[in-house]
């Protein structure tokens, strides 16, 4: 056998078989950098926000303005101009009371009132000339004024028999019909106001001494889901009822879009309370995720994440969310690919949007 020619085969068979276990190692290392690939995510500072509470309390819309109208006089029933539903002006003729009777007691003053004030015009007219006495002079002015009253009085009587608007409004409710005699001061058309209306809410003793320390106000409405309304403190009552709850008022105001709920339409009024304590940020709510039950968050360190638990107390319009415990105003968390990423895991942080590249696709 040629020991040489075997020596030479070992050698190559050995050589290939070098060849065969580096590219294998290199396919495994290509392998194993594809698998431990840095993923890219998005980032935000927490932002500080102080301390805050909000708390919600049932509520209930009503009009500004929500009264009872009653005649001054007494009489039957005349007319009634409009019904329930319909929109009145301000100074519009509601209803009217039967005015015979007062038009034939105005109609007597007055020819009574007439014969004194002539009578009482001698009178004065001889007293300026010294050919009257004080007394005589004293017994016509006083009758006179005394008619002067009593005809006023019936006029206004006779006025008294129209019911007029006392503001723009709708009328809620009509409580008598024509030909029904109705006393003075008995309610006849119940009459609501059609501005803004307002919001009154029942708050307990322990937030109605912080009050003052509410920095917002707003409501919700089931039947417009998604929109909330600006509330503005009119005023709070200052004892409390049997239950130990002060009323407050609010006056609503429309939404963004315009819209505006109608009265009577239970509503969650919620109020946002300055506290003592420190700590409170604000971060977008994309970075919030919930890991066995709990509320977390990624926070990144040195290019490395961390899972953190965090409390979370709201969600606000613009999408951020409230975190009263677990976070601190600077530190930065992931808001955008949270659900793939793992304890201590290197990341990228994405730049943010620029003004000359929105969307960064250059």
């Amino acid at each position: 056998m040629n020991y040489r020619i075997f020596g030479t085969i070992a050698v190559s068979v050995a050589a290939v078989l070098a060849a065969v276990s580096v590219t294998g190692c290199k396919s495994k290392d290509n392998r194993q950098h594809k698998e431990v690939a840095v993923p890219n995510v998005r980032t935000a500072a927490a932002q500080s926000i102080g301390s805050t509470r909000t708390v919600t309390y049932p509520g209930r819309i009503q009009p500004a303005k929500d009264v009872n109208l009653s005649f001054r006089v007494a009489g039957p029933v005349a007319a009634v101009h409009f019904r329930e539903g319909q929109h009145v002006r301000q100074g519009d003729t509601l209803a009217e009371i039967e005015e015979r009777d007062y038009a034939i007691q105005l109609a007597a003053t007055t020819a009574q009132y007439e014969q004194v004030k002539a009578e009482a015009g001698r009178v004065i007219e001889l007293s300026d000339r010294g050919s009257a006495t004080q007394n005589d002079y004293d017994k016509a002015r006083y009758g006179l004024e005394q008619i002067t009253a009593l005809y006023h009085a019936h006029q206004n009587a006779l006025n008294d028999t129209k019911m007029l608007a006392p503001f723009d409004g709708y009328v809620q409710q009509v409580h008598f019909e024509a030909g029904e005699t109705v006393g003075a001061g008995m309610p006849v058309i119940t009459l609501i106001s059609d501005g803004a209306p307002i919001v009154k809410v029942d708050i307990p003793v322990d937030d109605f001494v912080n009050i003052d320390k509410a920095v917002r106000s707003w409501c919700t409405v089931d039947v417009y889901p998604g929109k909330t309304f600006e509330l503005r403190l009119i005023d709070i009552t200052k004892k409390a009822n049997l239950n130990q709850l002060f009323t407050a008022r609010y006056a609503l105001r429309p939404a963004p879009d315009g819209t505006l709920p109608h009265s009577g339409i239970s509503t969650g009024v919620c109020i946002e309370y300055r506290t003592d304590e420190d700590g409170t940020v604000s971060i977008p709510a994309t970075a919030l995720f919930e890991d066995r039950g709990a509320t977390c968050v990624w926070v990144v360190n040195q290019g490395k994440v961390q899972r953190r638990s965090v409390t979370a107390d709201d969600i606000d319009r613009d999408g951020n969310a409230r975190i009263i415990s677990g976070l601190k105003a600077g530190e930065t968390v992931v808001t955008a690919g949270v659900n793939s990423l793992k304890d201590g895991a290197q990341v990228k942080v994405l730049p943010g949007k620029s003004a000359t590249n929105p969307g960064n696709l250059l």
